[in-house]
């Protein structure tokens, strides 16, 4: 029988701390040498932390309360 593991809230946030640190990153790399990898590793980014704000809004979180600053989007699509 196989055991149910569990995170509490501070893993979960510092999880997704970690992921927006690594796309911020990847902002700076396509910035610094544009090309379609580094675009697309931009992009991909993006849509992890996209589809995880989704989720959070999805289960009434505020996502400011996982580190998402409201212009977070703004940083990867130039909006």
């Amino acid at each position: 029988m196989s055991e149910r593991l569990t995170m509490d809230l501070d893993e979960v946030k510092y999880i997704i701390g970690s992921v927006m640190e690594y796309g911020y990153e990847s902002i700076g790399r396509e910035k610094k040498n544009p090309c379609e990898f580094n675009e697309g590793r931009k992009l991909a980014y993006y849509e992890v932390l996209d589809t995880i704000y989704s989720r959070l809004l999805a289960y009434e979180q505020n996502p400011k309360d996982f580190g998402y600053p409201d212009d977070w989007e703004k940083a990867f699509l130039g909006k």
